[in-house]
């Protein structure tokens, strides 16, 4: 102790002294304290650091490319050189405000420094600074062995150059304070500004696949979608207009890769639906689906509030790879973009954290979920391209760990999770609704519109798994990790593999007996159907017989009342006839329309029918009917030259006597009055638009997918209205098949002010006029 006292002494002594000899002895003093002890760093620490705390390169190579942005740099120049093979050289170069002397030493050189946290927005643009931690000194670390750090300040005649030698200098066994890197200055235009890192000795080589990985992990550092929950800073008056952030590797910028790669606006236009959520400030949060392509525009709201979050948005292109929902597009190159850049990723402050939205990372359980046949519907992973959008100063309870893979996983995290999962399944079970496919297995009874993937399907999309999960193992294996765990994944793979396609097959047979027994039943009811045909057209016939023996009789009865003398009895018998004459003629008129309506099934002629005329001919038909039942009846009929496809007119007569008995069995139901019945028609592109509106109960939403469905009905039981009838569950369907074999369709659509129910029934419209007659 006497003897570190006199070297300092004696050193102090010394005209230029030994400032690093008198730090060492002092501090050698202090430690020898008894009465204190402190702790130390070990100079291989920092060895440590970059290495075990950035795991991988592209990780390393992003953390380098976020310390650029913070410093307010345009443009991000990356050059490898002899990169496919170690001991190459890394030159990273930015054209940001660069470092002074004392933000190198007090800053730079300060490990876990809370530099960007006192200051947390750039100076220049006003960005918020997407480093935290300190990592980008021990990203170039891990990247190489020798690190040149030259960096220029905007006005300075000099540039300092620094020159960092990680292996030879930090080595084991020193103390972090005796390791002492050299700093030179150069000179510099006083209106140069950059900061330049060249890494030489390269630990590990780059190969082609390494190469790929980075540029996934560059061109996803930034979200695809435009932000919106960050406050604009730039241009404010503050801070100056920021005109942007480009990246390039080895003379390629990133503008030119996403067009090479087509991940740009042109691809994500083609996705099947729109999928954006959030939560405001309150915690109240909400989620909307759109698809122009189904005709979705749909909002839901939540009860519960998410108090933990704060607020933040999310939003996604959902794509589902089939030549049915990607015209236009090879599906083949989408569905690979999908494997390479499909995911819903995680974004603070403006750059991505990983591993969220990589192939092997399920954050939201999607692929666990649908490949246990929870979920039905698409929707793996690779079916999003999305984003999640968190603000360091908003969502303040979300915190990057310190390897810079992964939020900390606490409460606001997991309230995150369960938000856009439940927002993204909700969303993308509308859009199977839309399709007619069945969403869960929970769905019993279920008939899927969509045609069941055969077994031969099955095995090829299982091939595609298998050698994605493949690719993804030796993906695994190269970048060094080589756990016990790993050597298991062909074995697993069968297991998985195995029990993925006896689920698959398992609902192909239940799908193809539920159609095979649905099928039976609905044949079945057509027989019934037809045999009951005959005996109407038998009625119709004999109506048609027996109208003229009545109309006799009536005019006998006349002549017998013109003798009598009594007028007080005559005038009795003349209202009795009167009413017997109106009752035989509605029963005639009804009973003459089922004759026509047999008369042209029976001919099988197909005929372009005048909309005008059809409808003029139904309504005069049920003229008195409606009148009875005091309906009051609107026909709107935008112009007398609609005509449509060549078809049956029976079966249009049977689409609008659906629709009507329909409308009043809900009006009687709902107790409604006035009762009112709307028909209008109009020109829909290459289709005749026929909408049936009436102010009954409407069909509840949670009906409208299923009201076409064989055998589905309200009405089961009697009725005492001989028009509307008890309901069989046949008559929509039957309007369903009629308008798609005219291709056409029928939906459920938006009700026009003063109703409660439409019914949309579209036929294709005839391609000349004048063919046919009504």
């Amino acid at each position: 102790m006497t003897n570190t006292k006199s070297l300092l002494a004696e050193e102090l002594k010394k005209e230029s002294p030994d400032w690093r000899l008198i730090e060492r002895l002092s501090r050698s003093e202090v430690d020898s304290d008894p009465a204190s002890v402190r702790f130390s760093v070990d100079a291989g620490h920092i060895q440590r650091l970059g290495l075990e705390l950035v795991a991988k390169q592209e990780t390393a190579l992003a953390e380098l490319i976020k310390n650029a942005y913070d410093a307010d740099a345009t443009n991000v120049s990356v050059v490898f050189s002899n990169h496919d093979q170690p001991n190459g050289t890394l030159v990273i170069e930015d054209n940001g405000v660069g470092m002074a002397a004392d933000i190198v030493r007090d800053s730079w050189m300060c490990i876990s420094t809370a530099n960007k946290q006192d200051s947390p927005v750039s100076q220049r643009y006003g960005r918020i600074r997407a480093g935290r931690k300190g990592i980008g000194r021990f990203a170039v670390q891990r990247l190489g062995k020798q690190l040149i750090m030259e960096t220029e300040v905007l006005g300075e005649p000099h540039g300092l150059r620094v020159v960092f030698e990680w292996d030879a200098a930090f080595q084991s066994g020193l103390s972090l304070h005796d390791v002492f890197s050299s700093v030179v200055e150069y000179n510099k235009p006083l209106e140069s500004e950059r900061t330049r890192l060249i890494i030489n000795g390269l630990r590990e080589s780059w190969s082609e696949v390494a190469m790929q990985r980075v540029w996934k992990a560059v061109l996803l550092l930034q979200p695809p979608f435009k932000l919106s929950t960050r406050l604009p800073r730039s241009g404010t008056g503050l801070y100056e207009p920021d005109p942007g952030f480009e990246v390039s590797i080895n003379g390629l910028s990133t503008r030119q890769r996403r067009t090479e790669l087509s991940i740009e606006k042109g691809f994500l236009d083609h996705g099947l639906a729109e999928i954006s959520g959030s939560v405001s400030s309150d915690g109240r949060a909400s989620v909307s689906v759109r698809s122009a392509k189904l005709g979705i525009n749909e909002t839901q709201e939540y009860e519960v509030k998410y108090l933990l979050t704060g607020p933040l948005s999310f939003s996604a292109r959902y794509f589902i790879y089939d030549a049915e929902t990607l015209p236009g597009i090879n599906v083949n190159i989408a569905s690979e973009l999908s494997r390479s850049f499909g995911g819903i990723r995680i974004y603070r402050n403006g750059f991505r954290v990983l591993p969220y939205g990589e192939a092997t990372d399920d954050w939201l359980r999607l692929d666990w979920d649908v490949g246990r046949r929870h979920l039905l519907v698409p929707g793996n992973n690779r079916n999003f391209f999305g984003q999640v959008e968190l603000d360091g100063e908003q969502n303040i309870l979300f915190e990057e760990t310190s390897s810079r893979e992964g939020l900390i996983e606490n409460e606001a995290f997991e309230e995150l999770r369960g938000f856009v999962r439940s927002g993204v399944e909700w969303a993308i079970k509308r859009v199977a609704a839309a399709r007619g496919r069945k969403q869960t297995a929970g769905q019993r009874g279920f008939i899927s519109k969509a045609r069941p993937r055969k077994p031969t399907e099955v095995l090829t999309s299982l091939l595609t798994k298998i050698e994605e999960t493949e690719t993804g193992a030796s993906s695994v294996h190269e970048a060094g990790e080589t756990s016990a765990s790993n050597t298991s994944l062909p074995l697993l793979n069968a297991k998985v593999a195995f029990a993925y396609a006896k689920a698959e097959l398992e609902e192909w047979e239940r799908d193809v007996e539920e159609r095979q027994a649905a099928s039976l039943q609905y044949e079945e009811m057509l027989r019934i159907l037809a045999s009951l045909g005959l005996s109407i057209t038998v009625f119709g016939h004999e109506i048609k017989g027996i109208r003229s023996s009545v109309a006799t009789h009536l005019d006998a009865l006349d002549e017998q009342l013109a003798g009598l003398i009594d007028d007080s009895k005559k005038e009795q018998f003349v209202k009795l006839i009167a009413g017997l004459k109106s009752a035989t003629g509605r029963m005639f008129d009804l009973g003459g329309y089922i004759a026509g309506l047999m008369s042209s099934t029976e001919s099988r002629q197909l005929r372009s029918l005048s909309v005008k005329g059809a409808l003029e001919h139904f309504t005069q038909q049920f003229r008195q009917y409606m009148e009875r039942q005091k309906v009051e009846f609107e026909v709107d009929i935008s112009s007398d030259q609609l005509r449509t496809i060549e078809m049956h007119s029976s079966e249009l007569d049977s689409v609008l006597l659906n629709f009507l008995t329909n409308s009043i069995k809900s009006m009687k139901k709902a107790k409604a009055h006035p009762r009112r019945v709307r028909i209008s028609a109009r020109e829909d592109g290459e289709h005749i638009f026929i909408a049936f509106e009436d102010n009954g109960g409407g069909v509840p939403s949670v009906l409208e997918g299923r009201i076409f469905d064989a055998f589905f009905t309200t009405t089961i039981g009697s009725d005492d209205d001989g028009v509307a009838g008890p309901g069989t569950g046949l008559g929509l369907k039957i309007v369903s098949d009629i308008a798609h074999s005219y291709g056409g369709s029928v939906k459920v659509g938006a009700p026009s002010e003063g109703f409660n129910c439409c019914l949309e029934f579209r036929i294709l419209s005839s391609p000349k006029v004048g063919k046919g007659e009504a």
